[in-house]
């Protein structure tokens, strides 16, 4: 399917105002020890802002091969 410039604007305005509906949200409140990770093919993330004098350490870790499905 082919959609013009303002077709395919309009969906994905409407694709963006879906994904971001409160219940596909997951909030983590953290504590001492915590992991999380996500795939990020097909997961959008972000987080808010924590306190300066609290550590936080990200490691990043890359799989090789191609999507399993």
């Amino acid at each position: 399917m082919n959609y013009d410039d303002q077709a395919g604007s309009e969906l994905i305005a409407k694709l963006r105002e879906h994904v971001l509906k409160p219940e596909f949200a997951y909030e983590h409140n953290w504590e001492a020890g915590d992991i999380v990770f996500w795939d990020n093919q097909v997961t959008l993330h972000s987080r808010r802002p924590f306190p300066a004098d609290q550590r936080r350490l990200l490691k990043r870790i890359s799989l090789a091969g191609s999507r399993p499905f």
